[in-house]
């Protein structure tokens, strides 16, 4: 390499130094033994008081060692859904208080010969995510006041129901309309309940190596399906390797999609799982049933809190709250997998999800 070939390696370095410091994003490098390697200035603002230099060589547990949840609870560096547990199972990203501070964090595998660097970013909530961090907190803070009352209105209208024959007229329809409306209203304050156990860590998942196959066998032939109904495993080789997860959160997942497909279906719903090895460290499963499908844009929207889309609108049939979908996602997550929409979801009859997972583990 020549003298001018290294002076001009050297400005472009430097202008990429520039550049990096100039960014907003914290970024931090991490070498394969957990120490860091290189920071910018928005890492340094954020973890050494402005000086980068103080990061070089410092332990990534040292930088992560006041992490909350981003309602302000403390995380246990085991815990399940700590960054420094996260990230050792897969690229990933979540928000989380960072030195009192929201923050969006993301990490990612940097691919090069020599496998292990990490790249650790980290970025200030815009104000509309912070308006959406804010709403969920109001709406999970209700959801636990309303807890209370909705039980009591529950036992006073059972023992109102039992009271029924002395009330004159259409008493009796009345009440058990107030019992659906309230039953209604105590599955929305549930699913409610269970997405904030999951965004505040007061839900620890416990993830277990399970031959996914043989559980999913025993799933399948637990269900009790209505008349007609078809449920059935299409791919799963005896082979399969062991899968991380946490058996009753899956459970939950399926059982879910399993309602939605016999809640939609207009005839007697025929459900097909498969499951199937994409590489080394990925396992997906693929569910598909025979109902109306999904063909809304984007199609990410059907994990959104409180989404119900009008192509499913039906006046013989009421509404659920939108937020069983979201429930999944949020279990996928903290288990470090994934659910989306089949990628044929608008060319194919009916609906399909694929729910992933990225650590396989050998036999």
């Amino acid at each position: 390499m020549d003298g001018t070939t290294l002076v001009q390696l050297r400005q472009s370095l430097g202008l990429l130094q520039v550049a990096f410091d100039a960014s907003s994003e914290a970024m931090v490098i991490v070498e394969p033994s957990g120490e860091v390697r290189w920071a910018n200035q928005a890492a340094a603002d954020l973890w050494a008081n402005g000086l980068a230099v103080l990061l070089i060589g410092q332990p990534l547990e040292k930088l992560l060692d006041q992490v909350t949840t981003n309602s302000g609870v403390p995380l246990a560096p085991d815990a399940i859904e700590h960054p420094l547990q996260r990230l050792k199972r897969g690229d990933g990203k979540g928000v989380f208080g960072i030195r009192d501070l929201l923050q969006q964090l993301e990490w990612r595998q940097i691919p090069q010969q020599d496998p292990g660097y990490l790249l650790l970013l980290a970025r200030d909530l815009g104000p509309q995510e912070r308006a959406l961090q804010q709403q969920r907190q109001f709406v999970n803070q209700l959801a636990h006041e309303l807890n209370t009352p909705l039980a009591i209105l529950k036992g006073t209208c059972r023992q109102l129901a039992k009271q029924a024959g002395a009330f004159g007229g259409d008493s009796k329809n009345r009440i058990q309309q107030a019992q659906q409306e309230i039953n209604r209203l105590v599955r929305l304050m549930r699913n409610l309940l269970v997405l904030t156990d999951l965004e505040n860590g007061r839900r620890q998942l416990m993830l277990k190596p399970v031959e996914i196959c043989s559980w999913l066998d025993q799933w399948c032939a637990s269900r009790d399906l209505p008349v007609g109904a078809e449920l059935s495993i299409i791919q799963c080789s005896s082979d399969f390797r062991v899968v991380d997860f946490d058996q009753s959160a899956l459970e939950e997942v399926l059982e879910q999609l399993l309602s939605n497909s016999l809640r939609y279906s207009e005839s007697p719903a025929v459900i097909s799982i498969c499951l199937v090895a994409k590489e080394p460290n990925l396992i997906e499963l693929h569910w598909h049933d025979q109902g109306p499908g999904i063909k809304a844009r984007p199609h990410n929207q059907v994990f959104d809190r409180f989404v119900r889309l009008e192509e499913h609108r039906n006046p013989n049939r009421p509404d659920g709250a939108g937020l069983g979908l979201a429930i999944c996602e949020a279990i996928m997550q903290q288990m470090q997998g994934s659910i989306c929409l089949g990628s044929d979801c608008c060319e194919r009859v009916g609906a399909g999800f694929v729910l992933s997972w990225p650590q396989v583990a050998a036999k």
